[in-house]
């Protein structure tokens, strides 16, 4: 064996090598196995091609998939003319082949409604059952399996002689490598002998004649021509297979003399893709080990949010009001629904969206009215918010959006604790614990004279600013777990997962829509992909990730953490230069460079 050969069994991947004229030079074990150039039946079988009156056995899992480009007009021969029959149904059937007159039993199904069909009946004392299930299409004769498992889609076929009702043959992985598919044969094609342990040899032929598959097939012309200089990483269908697979070149001093080839099948793309996450389930277990942790879910759980989410599960234990600001779309919403789970206080929890009040029903909504107090209202009365979450939790969400002459009497609220409603000057003493939101800046609304400063500062003593997700972007891995399965659930969808692909865009992105963005991103991929597995191409983002060269990272950035720290200073200069370690001469001309006012 050679030095080359060695080293390529010694790979994880399925590798072979062909020359500038696309003949195969070396291929390894794995690439055998991935492409079932081996015998591994117990059950060996010799040469031939279907013959009149043979019994045909079918479980194909998608007419037209990976059965050789089959169509149901080809199923005629085995006397299957049904007009309802569609490319791409699932069918389970048993024929006789060029029988005139004989009639097949078949049972077929849209592939998409159901996952599990099954066909039993009994030939001339032969008992066949036919099943596709769990990923694997399967016939049992006397109980006999000859049984193919798949990603995708698989065609199997037993084929059993005429005379005799002995198995002659059945389709075994690399059939495709073979020209065996259904349609190949049922079109009258050959057969190769099956033996235990028989390898096919493949070296000194063409590769055509072994692996098909029309972009794999182009994109190798392109490499061996050098029109192209290599594919990394490219999604392949080859021989019904599929695949991820790199062509390299193989540089010589005319251009290319040939290429090797490397392929992982997308069940190793499935499981590493498994593997990933629950690595990163296990690490989000450990951030989550803290009391803090169950706050995870609405804050991420990476260090990036670590100090928030410690101070907001302190907050959550003290009876406190509460006033939660950040960007749309950070989670405040969910923050506060997830502080009324973790507080001690019980009672009812009355959310209230003051963005969707209108003005001149404010005050009736929030504190109630007397009957009589509006013409056509309920002659009784009615409470308010307020007295409705009497005992528990009250969550403004949007406070910003409150007029002022309502923050007036929201204020007397908060200091004497009780209400009167409309209408009525009896005070109406209630229990209510506040948390607000807004993704207004509070203190430029009391500036601008539309927030009143005193109920600013009732509000903001204990106060919550939730990050934007492109400071925390290690988040991003934690936010995708939580929401995926929030979103299976919801809509009530098959699991599936991300490609690295695809998870890595994720990660790049900036998310100026932060947690809501995201949410909405990953509940389109999920309603876009119809695989397992969710592409790049699933993924649609208002805007490509932010590229350039190193200085024009380094500016952005330097620029972000400027702007970040004067808000967090509230906009004081003076106090932004001192958290920097900046002097006033740097600091106001970096402000120059980045026009910042």
């Amino acid at each position: 064996m050679s030095l080359l050969q060695s080293l390529l069994d010694a790979s994880s991947h399925a590798v072979l090598t062909l020359d500038r004229q696309g003949i195969i030079t070396h291929i390894n074990q794995r690439a055998k196995q991935r492409f079932g150039l081996f015998n591994r039946s117990p059950h060996p079988h010799g040469a031939g091609r279907l013959e009149a009156g043979d019994v045909v056995i079918l479980a194909d899992t998608a007419i037209g998939a990976d059965d050789g480009g089959l169509t149901p007009e080809d199923l005629a021969c085995i006397g299957i003319q049904e007009r309802r029959l569609r490319t791409g149904d699932r069918i389970v059937a048993v024929g006789q082949y060029q029988t005139p007159g004989s009639r097949a039993v078949y049972k077929f199904l849209p592939s998409r409604d159901a996952d599990r069909l099954q066909l039993q009946t009994t030939f001339r004392s032969r008992s066949i059952t036919v099943t596709i299930e769990n990923k694997s299409a399967s016939v049992l004769v006397d109980g006999v399996p000859y049984t193919i498992d798949y990603f995708l889609s698989i065609g199997q076929m037993v084929i059993l002689d005429g005379a005799t009702l002995e198995v002659k043959f059945w389709e075994e992985k690399g059939y495709s490598a073979r020209k065996e598919s259904i349609r190949n044969l049922l079109q009258g094609a050959p057969y190769m002998a099956k033996e235990t342990g028989y390898e096919i040899c493949v070296e000194g032929y063409h590769f055509q004649d072994f692996f098909e598959g029309a972009l794999f097939e182009a994109h190798l012309a392109q490499v061996l021509a050098g029109q192209a200089e290599r594919y990394v990483d490219t999604a392949y269908e080859v021989n019904g297979y599929e695949l991820i697979a790199s062509i390299l070149p193989v540089a010589g001093p005319e251009g290319p003399e040939g290429v090797i080839v490397k392929f992982r099948n997308v069940e190793d793309l499935w499981d590493a893709i498994l593997e990933r996450n629950n690595v990163i389930r296990s690490a989000e277990e450990k951030y989550r080990q803290g009391e803090e942790g169950a706050l995870a879910p609405a804050l991420g759980g990476g260090e990036g949010s670590a100090s928030v989410r410690r101070y907001a599960y302190k907050l959550s234990q003290l009876d406190c009001n509460i006033l939660i600001t950040g960007e749309s779309g950070t989670g405040k919403s969910f923050l506060a629904r997830t502080i009324c789970q973790l507080q001690p206080r019980k009672g009812p929890v009355v959310t209230v969206d003051c963005s969707t009040i209108a003005p001149t029903l404010f005050e009736s909504e929030m504190f109630g009215y007397v009957g009589g107090a509006f013409t056509g209202a309920n002659p009784k009365g009615k409470a308010g918010f307020f007295e409705s979450a009497d005992g528990g939790t009250i969550f403004l969400d949007e406070i910003g959006e409150i007029p002022l002459n309502i923050q007036a009497k929201l204020l007397h609220v908060i200091q004497n604790k009780e209400v009167c409603r409309v209408g009525s000057t009896q005070p109406i003493p209630v229990d209510v614990r506040i948390l607000a939101a807004t993704n207004r800046s509070l203190r430029e609304e009391v500036a601008a004279g539309r927030f009143r400063q005193d109920l600013y500062y009732r509000l903001s003593g204990f106060s919550l600013e939730l990050p934007p997700l492109r400071d925390c972007q290690e988040d991003v891995c934690f936010l995708i777990n939580d929401l995926m399965e929030k979103i299976v659930e919801k809509y009530r969808a098959p699991r599936k997962q991300l490609s690295g692909e695809a998870f890595s865009r994720l990660m790049s992105y900036r998310w100026p829509g932060n947690i809501r963005e995201l949410e909405n991103v990953l509940e389109r991929a999920v309603a876009l992909s119809e695989s397992d597995i969710i592409y790049p191409e699933h993924i649609h983002l208002e805007s490509e990730p932010e590229g350039g060269t190193w200085k024009e990272l380094l500016k952005r950035e330097e620029a972000r953490i400027l702007r970040q720290t004067l808000a967090q200073c509230g906009g004081s200069r003076s106090k932004a230069m001192k958290q920097l370690g900046m002097s006033k001469t740097v600091f106001y001309g970096k402000l120059k460079e980045h026009q910042i006012e």
